[in-house]
């Protein structure tokens, strides 16, 4: 299951990129404003490595969460059930202009308006430190494919599985956000296509709906054998 979450992540980031970059864009070029190319390279990827920690550390919280919750009844299987139905939403979005985590980004927004001011204190970024706390900064943008990420996170019902899920979004958005020119352009092309993003969201929501068969059907034999042995109890042979 935390595989697939993962794919799921990478997708939703590599093909939402195009999103990221309008976001994040204004920023990266901020890193191109002097210096040689080997210097501009060294602050893209000091400034991904700042988002790869954020996104690391939210990882691990929302993770951390959904520790907590598997220890409830039904927990788990709760939680493969809503990481399913992400992967579903996902794969639908793909596939049509629904955009339903919009709301969020608003809520989202608010946070931001706070931390952005903070922002202003490391520019010019023409240092490797300074790349690198902006890239943990504006790792806080307020989006709805962050938000989705985080939610898989959640879902993977552990804080390693949490990191592994949100290093796996960064990593679909990385080469937008490294590569500059007319080498993102091609890429953001590419994924924009109609073909490439109706195959993507037909696989994620065969996925998804594969992983929502999995935890229900479990479920439905655990209640029609209730005369099975449940987790904890021995069976004893008769004398």
């Amino acid at each position: 299951m935390t595989l697939l979450l993962f794919l799921s992540a990478v997708a939703a980031g590599a093909l939402g990129s195009a999103h990221c970059v309008g976001m994040c864009g204004p920023f990266v070029l901020v890193l191109e404003a002097d210096g040689d190319n080997g210097e501009r390279w060294r602050r893209r990827t000091a400034y991904n490595a700042g988002r790869l920690s954020f996104y690391a550390g939210l990882g691990a919280l929302a993770g951390a969460g959904g520790t907590l919750l598997t220890q409830l009844p039904m927990g788990g299987v709760l939680l493969r059930c809503i990481a399913a139905l992400l992967i579903v939403a996902m794969g639908l979005q793909l596939l049509s202009h629904w955009q339903p985590l919009r709301q969020l980004e608003r809520l989202g927004g608010r946070l931001w308006q706070r931390i952005s001011p903070l922002t202003r204190a490391l520019l010019p970024a023409n240092t490797l430190p300074r790349a690198y706390l902006a890239g943990c900064l504006w790792g806080a943008l307020p989006c709805g494919l962050v938000y989705s990420a985080l939610a898989l996170a959640t879902a993977s019902g552990s804080a390693a599985g949490g990191i592994a899920i949100m290093a796996g979004f960064w990593s679909g958005t990385l080469p937008a956000l490294l590569l500059t020119g007319r080498a993102a352009a091609g890429i953001g092309k590419w994924r924009q296509q109609p073909r490439t993003r109706r195959l993507a969201g037909m696989a994620m929501l065969l996925g998804g709906i594969i992983a929502l068969y999995l935890p229900l059907a479990h479920l439905a034999v655990d209640h029609a054998d209730p005369a099975s042995p449940q987790p904890g109890m021995h069976q004893h042979g008769g004398h």
